[in-house]
């Protein structure tokens, strides 16, 4: 697993971007409370990628709320703790790097046009066993969140769509991808969380298994949060990002 911090990445392409005019309101900086994950990659990846993408990332704190949500074998409506993840999105440039012997990337042909299909889940990491809960589509929740954020954000479906051509900071043509990964059921107990965050890059990783096999692992984003409450009282401001976060291969 190699792990790279975004922290003093994030710190300099913030003062590079006032520095040279690029600091307008659309992406160019976090706005109040976002965590920024920049578009980053190393020669190496994108020498053995050429048609590699990497996207700018912002995240709001990790949210909880209570919605009623009707069960679908019963019709009920029940108040459900809802954890939530809002973020914008947009793609940018990354530098042009050449190699005289570059990695080769024995990978099938990429899929064109590119998509953004992202995938969020979430891990315990302080439980028993990790219990792992995937981003769900929940019509009810959005509507209520919606109205909370103030934000057209869009579900985990309706967000697919093709990859924004990459654009500099504070250029006329961003195009801003505003979404949610919304969580059900997650387990009280629990104070430690790992979320992981895929489609925001479609950078790959070929691996060969002890077996002889082969495994592919895709450019991810992980983010990990611990709440000091209890179980019994569950109380948004405790969720805390728990370090920075980071993009790695998964």
């Amino acid at each position: 697993m190699v792990c790279v911090s975004v922290a003093q990445r994030g710190i300099v392409a913030v003062v590079l971007a006032i520095l040279l005019g690029f600091a307008g309101p659309a992406l160019a900086q976090p706005r109040h409370s976002e965590i920024h994950i920049p578009a980053v990659a190393s020669g190496e990846e994108i020498a053995s990628q050429p048609n590699l993408w990497v996207m700018d990332v912002y995240f709001k704190p990790l949210r909880m709320i209570v919605v009623d949500l009707t069960d679908p074998k019963t019709g009920e409506k029940k108040p459900q703790y809802v954890w939530y993840l809002a973020y914008r999105a947009v793609n940018r440039p990354l530098p042009k790097i050449t190699q005289e012997n570059p990695p080769v990337n024995e990978l099938d042909p990429p899929v064109l046009p590119p998509k953004f299909v992202p995938e969020f889940t979430l891990v315990t990491t302080s439980t028993p066993q990790p219990q792992v809960y995937e981003d769900r589509v929940l019509p009810e929740a959005l509507a209520v969140i919606r109205k909370r954020e103030r934000l057209p954000l869009q579900n985990s479906v309706s967000a697919v769509q093709t990859v924004p051509p990459a654009v500099e900071p504070g250029s006329d043509g961003e195009q801003v991808i505003q979404g949610v990964a919304m969580f059900t059921g997650v387990d009280p107990r629990a104070d430690r969380y790992t979320v992981f965050l895929s489609g925001f890059s479609n950078g790959v990783r070929k691996l060969a298994a002890p077996d002889g096999s082969t495994a592919i692992q895709n450019k991810t984003i992980m983010m990990k949060y611990w709440r000091p409450g209890d179980e019994f009282e569950l109380r948004e401001p405790e969720i805390r990002l728990d370090g920075d976060p980071q993009w790695m291969y998964r």
